[in-house]
């Protein structure tokens, strides 16, 4: 899968990323990083809107583990089932989120998927402007063969 399958593939699955704005900066076998603008997603305070700081870090996990279930062969329901977020300042520009896998995420994800066929995994990610970092999301996904 390429980057503009990748954006492509989150603007028909999930609509709210083409009305944000979203795209894919970067697809790397481990990394996925998004960007989204001010423009779509600012606030009263012409800042980034909180929620929209949320959507940008979930949907950067879940674009990860999509692309990682299909270079794997694994057809997954993939869903977030818990996160949270910390808000450290205020976000007055353009916003990007990189979503990685360590190896020892790699190798749990495949030693689920060839056991019971559900997987569990903590994806910690920084949201960033050119400002630094804005807020810290963690997510715990759920991958569950079809």
């Amino acid at each position: 899968m390429t980057a503009d399958e990748l954006q492509a593939l989150l603007h028909d699955q999930i609509p709210i990323s083409a009305a944000m704005g979203i795209r894919v900066l970067a697809l790397e076998p481990q990394t996925v990083t998004l960007s989204a603008p001010l423009a779509a997603n600012h606030n009263h305070a012409n800042t980034q809107f909180a929620g929209s700081q949320h959507a940008l870090a979930s949907l950067a996990g879940w674009a990860l583990l999509r692309v990682w279930a299909e270079t794997a062969g694994w057809e997954a329901e993939l869903v977030l089932g818990k996160a949270d977020i910390r808000y450290l300042r205020p976000a007055a520009g353009d916003m990007t989120v990189q979503a990685r896998l360590t190896d020892s995420q790699l190798e749990e994800l495949d030693a689920a998927r060839r056991g019971n066929g559900t997987g569990r995994l903590r994806l910690d990610m920084e949201i960033r402007t050119d400002a630094g970092v804005c807020a810290r999301f963690g997510g715990q996904y759920v991958a569950r063969g079809k």
